[in-house]
């Protein structure tokens, strides 16, 4: 062997190199101390089902194999480990028999990796599966706030307490990144949490909207906002005041400093056109008003973030939004990229809960039209949901199109014939858009004719790729028979222009 593959930064050299040819690096654990022990530190740099590295990693259940048999190989191999990713993993052959699932929760396994330590860990995270919250427990979490954690994610999980937190600040100066969502049954008190923020100046990002519900208080959100470096922030409600009174109690300390990337949380309007002159430049902002007052004017305190590429406000009861109040929105917010208005989603985690449809003033067809014209090429998501679809035409869809031409993704509450709008010449069509969600009412739908003959079905599924050429995606909620006809009809277009390779039997 020539000397110079002696010199390990040699031969980690030619193993990065080569590291994506396939049983490259499995090969080089076998030639010698130097290239074995550069092959493992490319290959257990991250470790579980789905990290996808180019060469291959292994998943959480080999690393718990190794330490069953052998602790101290385990922990040879644990050294090397900068990423951990549970997440349920397919099963192989061998684990099939007898059992439905398809799927096996990598987190099965943290009883075997707690007997690990893992020196390099800079990112861990537990992904949402069936078994999650049984399976991520605090006792089991805690064990993963190792010294050099950097981001520090757990999606679903139960039973956290104080100890976690304390953990976290005493053991993980590098922290940058916490998100912790849908915890249940969390036992961390309100001075736990206090005691964290408080000495957590190196957080950049900070996700607990879900997680930390019973915890959250005053003292807390005045402690978040007087962090220096978050940009990435995500909390339960803020309260009517809040904003105010932490900067009348100092008013010469800056309130989120650097927030500028993305925020969500519940805030009333009074609070939200508080907020925009501490963080002016936020570019992503989230609302949240299912525990709230009832709100009228959302949009309007909304707007006064002028650098908003993207806005997303979930409604609680009685809330109302208006077409004055829309329109401010998109003539104040010139960058806007992405807005969704009225989105629900029933399997929503609680807090805050699922949302609503908002009530509308002044929303026409007209007032869709100057929207359009005010959010021009910028917008490329649309989803605008009201509770009631009597309200937009056709003409809505139409200057949607003269006037957005990125427009990708339509979802909207509306109206109207489909056989009258597909009879004639398409004066206006959406050269980008892909998907498109139409939002009828199911019982104004039900009144109306839906005896429509196959020859029409499918001249008007045509016509929508004339409409939208790239489109890929086709839904009706509130869908009659003719209405779901026509919906299946248009999918069924899109599915037979596709190809797929020919499959040679061997």
């Amino acid at each position: 062997m020539h000397r110079a593959l002696l010199l390990p930064e040699i031969v980690a050299t030619i193993l990065e190199t080569n590291s994506s040819s396939p049983g490259f690096l499995y090969t080089c654990l076998f030639i010698s101390k130097i290239f074995s022990e550069e092959a493992c530190r490319i290959l257990w740099y991250s470790c579980g089902a789905y990290c996808f590295a180019e060469q291959g990693t292994p998943n959480i259940k080999h690393l718990a194999q190794i330490a069953i048999q052998n602790t101290e190989r385990a922990q040879y191999y644990a050294e090397f480990v900068h990423v951990l990713e549970f997440s349920e993993e397919e099963k192989e052959e061998e684990e099939e028999e007898g059992d439905d699932e398809m799927y096996l929760d990598e987190a099965r396994w943290h009883k075997e990796l707690t007997s690990l330590q893992f020196p390099q860990l800079r990112d861990f995270s537990l992904h949402e599966s069936s078994n999650a919250t049984e399976l991520n427990t605090g006792e089991f979490i805690s064990h993963y706030a190792q010294p050099k954690i950097e981001s520090f994610t757990v999606y679903q999980g139960s039973r956290i307490s104080d100890a976690l937190f304390d953990k976290l600040t005493q053991s993980c100066p590098r922290l940058k990144a916490l998100h912790l969502s849908k915890i249940s049954a969390s036992n961390l008190s309100k001075d736990g949490l206090i005691r964290f923020l408080n000495r957590a100046d190196a957080l950049t990002a900070l996700v607990i909207q879900s997680g930390i519900h019973d915890s959250w208080s005053y003292e807390a959100f005045e402690a978040i906002a007087k962090l220096p470096n978050l940009t990435y922030i995500e909390i339960p409600d803020i309260q009517d005041n809040w904003v105010n009174s932490v900067y009348q109690a100092n008013p010469f300390t800056p309130l989120f400093p650097k927030l500028d990337v993305h925020l969500s949380t519940g805030i009333s309007e009074c609070d939200l056109e508080c907020l925009a002159h501490h963080v002016p430049k936020l570019e992503d902002l989230s609302i949240t008003l299912q525990n709230l007052p009832p709100s009228l004017s959302i949009l309007a305190s909304a707007s006064n973030f002028s650098h908003l590429t993207n806005l997303k406000v979930e409604f609680g009861p009685r809330n109302r939004i208006s077409g004055s109040d829309l329109l401010l929105l998109a003539r104040n917010c010139p960058l806007l990229s992405s807005l969704s208005l009225g989105v629900v989603d029933d399997s929503a985690f609680s807090p805050p809960g699922p949302a609503s449809r908002p009530s509308t003033t002044g929303i026409t067809d007209d007032v869709i039209e100057e929207v359009a014209q005010a959010l021009g090429d910028s917008i490329i998501s649309l989803r605008i949901i009201f509770d009631r679809s009597d309200l937009l035409t056709w003409n809505s869809i139409l200057s949607l199109a003269q006037y957005c031409y990125n427009l990708g993704d339509l979802t909207i509450s509306c109206n109207f014939n489909w056989q009258e709008a597909m009879s004639g010449r398409l004066e206006q069509t959406f050269p980008a858009l892909e998907n498109l969600d139409f939002i009828f009412d199911s019982i104004l739908r039900e009144s109306q004719v839906a005896n429509y003959d196959e020859a029409t079905i499918q001249s008007c599924a045509q016509k929508m790729f004339e409409l939208a050429p790239k489109l890929s995606l086709f839904w009706i909620d509130g869908a009659n028979e003719g209405d779901s006809h026509w919906e299946s009809t248009v999918q069924k277009i899109y599915y037979d222009t596709l190809s797929f390779p020919e499959v040679v039997e061997t």
